[in-house]
């Protein structure tokens, strides 16, 4: 063991998580507007924002099986070559169909490193230890996401899109090259496989009430973070209030410090106090400062609106896979994964659209009012959740 009792090949996935987050969230805060330059508009441009999340709404369950078959490093390595080619696919974009094409190839390799890696790392640590490993790898993962979300808009000025996308493209190759290393793949390679999923015990994850629980709210959550922080807002801060593509790297960079700040906490907070206060916490929490949000006009306010934000959904992040995994028998715990990360894949396919089109018929603030009613809907079922802690 080293650094701070956490494996070599522990730290490394977390090196290589923050590397491929780098890769998807460079471009990310700026998605929309660059989609408005290649010809996108209205339900074309959250259709380019989208694509990502529709590309891995098709591999999260199936990813499972794969690494049940395969184990954990084949798969880890496919979907980093992947979004390395997927990157640099984007350099050769010249309309809205091109880069959905794009971004549908960096879909596909997303799960195959973050469904399996998250699995392989509950497997990993007893429930003890559970909490903090994952709330530190995604928080360190999540660290990738401040640099790019804080920087993009300053990046993307002086190297222009074309260039991002080259740069990300360089950082995946890194981190294929990490992976690579003797040592990690013996290591990696040699990690028992899950037990094997029994697909006929798949009807009954979709029965159980806790797991559809913090599907639900993880689902309600991504309609925000992708329809509203991720597409229309933006586009409402360049276009509305006159804001640069350096101010607004800097806005969604304060909403990933936030993010990362909870996550390297609230699930050591969470193996002390329980699961369900976090994740309450974070649930009540964004919906009321989605609200707040829509008020506000400042560039500092903004700023500490989206900071909060970051905090209190970085509490349901980091709780609701914990949660996923400990509801169900461990047997279970890949399937369990899967359905959970396509509960946030799905608010990711819909949200950009859904937004786009209240935005186009009803304004701004009904985006943000939407999106706090469906919160409050989800955060009521969650009050009567099942503590997971005791197995």
């Amino acid at each position: 063991m080293s650094i701070r009792g956490y494996s070599t090949t522990y730290v490394v996935l977390c090196v290589i998580a923050v590397l491929v987050m780098f890769c998807t969230q460079l471009i990310n805060p700026l998605l929309a507007i660059y989609a408005r330059e290649v010809g996108a508009t209205g339900i074309w441009i959250g259709l380019s924002v989208s694509a990502y999340w529709i590309a891995r709404v098709l591999l999260e369950i199936p990813s499972g099986i794969i690494s049940t078959k395969y184990g954990y490093y084949l798969p880890i390595v496919v979907g980093l070559v992947l979004t390395a080619a997927g990157n640099l696919l984007l350099v050769f974009v010249l309309d809205p169909v091109q880069l959905i094409v794009a971004r549908l190839l960096l879909g596909l390799g997303a799960p195959l490193f973050f469904a399996v890696s998250m699995t392989l790392i509950i497997n990993m640590f007893s429930i003890e230890r559970r909490g903090s490993a994952m709330g530190l790898f995604q928080g360190i993962e999540f660290l990738g996401s401040t640099i790019a979300s804080t920087f993009s808009g300053y990046i993307i000025s002086e190297l222009s899109f074309k260039g991002s996308f080259y740069l990300s493209t360089a950082m995946a190759v890194v981190g294929i090259a990490l992976a690579l290393m003797p040592r990690i793949r013996n290591n990696i390679s040699n990690q028992p496989k899950s037990s094997s999923v029994d697909l006929s015990s798949m009807p009954s994850l979709f029965k159980n009430k806790d797991l559809l629980t913090v599907c639900g709210v993880t689902f309600m959550n991504f309609i925000l973070y992708q329809g509203v922080l991720f597409t229309t807002y933006p586009l409402y801060l360049n276009g509305d209030l006159k804001m640069s593509l350096t101010d607004i790297g800097l806005i969604q960079g304060a909403r990933s410090v936030g993010y990362v700040i909870s996550m390297l906490f609230l699930g050591a907070i969470s193996d002390r106090i329980g699961r369900k206060p976090v994740l309450l916490f974070g649930t009540l929490g964004t919906a009321f400062i989605c609200l707040v949000l829509n008020y506000l006009t400042g560039f500092f306010a903004i700023m500490g609106g989206m900071f909060l934000i970051g905090v209190t959904t970085g509490a349901v992040w980091i709780i609701c896979p914990v949660i996923a995994a400990e509801v169900v028998k461990p047997s279970s715990r890949g399937g369990a994964v899967g359905i959970y990360r396509t509960s946030f894949d799905i608010g990711s396919v819909f949200g950009p659209m859904i937004m786009m089109w209240i935005v186009e018929v009803y304004g701004n603030t009904m985006s943000f009012i939407v999106s706090s009613f469906l919160l409050f809907i989800v955060f009521l079922p969650s009050i009567w959740l099942k503590e997971t802690m005791k197995k």
